[in-house]
């Protein structure tokens, strides 16, 4: 009997016997992630080190994650001078470079071309920073040059100091501030931590987008003084740092000028004693005792001439509000107690509006409540005023302004 053959069947029929399977609905649906968030874009980042022996190497790399570093340093910066629509993205490598060398840090563009950058970090400098301090110090300097590689220069015609102000402003906004910065007085585009107080101050009044403004307005224009009418809304730059150095007391004390015999002679100075003592009260009306809710720290004389122009001429309208009232020594008193009024949300704020009300009545009556508004905001000190002005408080008007102080600061 012949063997019987089993024939396999052919990879046709295989094929064939295998059912069809049900197409799926996932397979079916189109593959789209319409909430994908936006990213910022990353260059390439790099490390180069010139002695890993040196004193400042040892304590960077014992304190310093450099890929988070420098990572993190990029998004700080494209998210405070950028959004995602106006950041570049045609920046392709940063290379942090340690070495040896005079100075703190510096940034440039490579050889290769402007769209690769460099920062050099002086090892000299990391080695003598103090234990405790080497961590922050080394964030805050690598922010600050990081700020370097995306910032707009007008062209290269900013002023050094806004180029610089607005590279500490990043970094000081980033909690990297070192302890010995503080507020000064010398000039706006002094530049540093000078300048990125000031322009801390313009966000507080103008709004968080402030700086960021002010860089895409240097992207393709020259810069002129201009820029700061733009940014304030018609205030310039002049007026904007005297009104800064006023809300945190900044200006220089005069030295008190030396007698002058002869005035003393024919008697200037008796005079002026005279005009600056309050009168005895009347007898035919006595003196009613001082309010508690409204105190009156300035003496009651009254200021009989009220200039009908006490706005500079070309002022630029609101906010310009000096000089105030009639040339005496009680007005200048007064002015220089308004000048240096200052509320930080530490105490009540009835008593405090009371008498810079009381103020203004006196000095400048006719004030509008735009003006009013902006000088009582300009007196708000310290972070807890600042912060609250600006979650609460910054499209109202002076009396909802004056209001909602009352309410917030009543219980001190």
């Amino acid at each position: 009997m012949a063997a019987t053959t089993t024939r396999q069947p052919s990879l046709f029929a295989q094929v064939s016997a295998v059912p069809p399977q049900p197409a799926s609905s996932t397979a079916e649906a189109p593959t789209s992630n319409p909430h994908h968030p936006k990213q910022w874009h990353i260059p390439r980042l790099l490390l180069k080190v010139r002695d890993v022996s040196h004193e400042g190497a040892i304590k960077y790399f014992n304190t310093t994650n450099t890929q988070k570093v420098l990572h993190d340093a990029v998004i700080g910066v494209l998210e405070t001078l950028y959004t995602h629509e106006t950041a570049p993205t045609t920046q392709r490598s940063i290379t942090l470079i340690l070495q040896s060398m005079d100075g703190v840090a510096n940034t440039t563009g490579s050889d290769l071309d402007n769209d690769h950058k460099k920062i050099y970090f002086s090892l000299d400098y990391i080695g003598q920073i103090p234990d405790d301090r080497v961590q922050s110090e080394i964030l805050g300097v690598i922010r600050h040059e990081m700020v370097h590689c995306w910032q707009y220069d007008a062209c290269g015609t900013a002023p050094g100091g806004l180029i610089e102000g607005i590279s500490d402003f990043v970094r000081m906004k980033a909690g990297f501030s070192p302890p010995h910065w503080k507020r000064r007085g010398d000039n706006w585009d002094a530049g540093y931590a000078t300048t990125a107080y000031f322009l801390d101050y313009l966000c507080s009044r103008f709004g968080n987008d402030t700086v960021k403004r002010i860089n895409l307005a240097l992207k393709h224009s020259t810069y002129t003084p201009e820029l700061w009418v733009t940014i304030s809304g018609g205030i310039p730059i002049e007026k904007l740092w005297d009104d800064y150095k006023t809300a945190f007391n900044l200006h220089p004390t005069p030295a008190p000028e030396p007698s002058d015999p002869e005035k003393e002679k024919e008697g200037y100075a008796v005079v002026a004693q005279e005009e600056a003592i309050p009168p005895p009260p009347s007898k035919t009306e006595p003196k009613p005792p001082q309010s508690i809710e409204k105190p009156l720290p300035i003496p009651p004389t009254p200021i009989v001439t009220y200039g009908s122009s006490m706005r500079r001429s070309g002022s630029p309208g609101s906010g310009d509000v000096w000089p105030f009232a009639a040339n005496t020594p009680v007005a200048h008193i007064m002015l220089d107690r308004l000048k240096n009024m200052r509320f930080e949300g530490k105490s009540g704020a009835t008593r405090y509006i009371l008498e810079f009300e009381a103020l203004i009545d006196r000095l400048q009556p006719e004030m509008s409540d735009v003006d009013k508004k902006l000088l009582l905001c300009t007196s708000f000190h310290g972070p807890t005023m600042v912060n609250w002005y600006e979650t609460s408080c910054r499209a109202v008007t002076y009396h909802q302004l004056k209001e909602a102080m009352q309410e917030a600061f009543k219980n001190y």
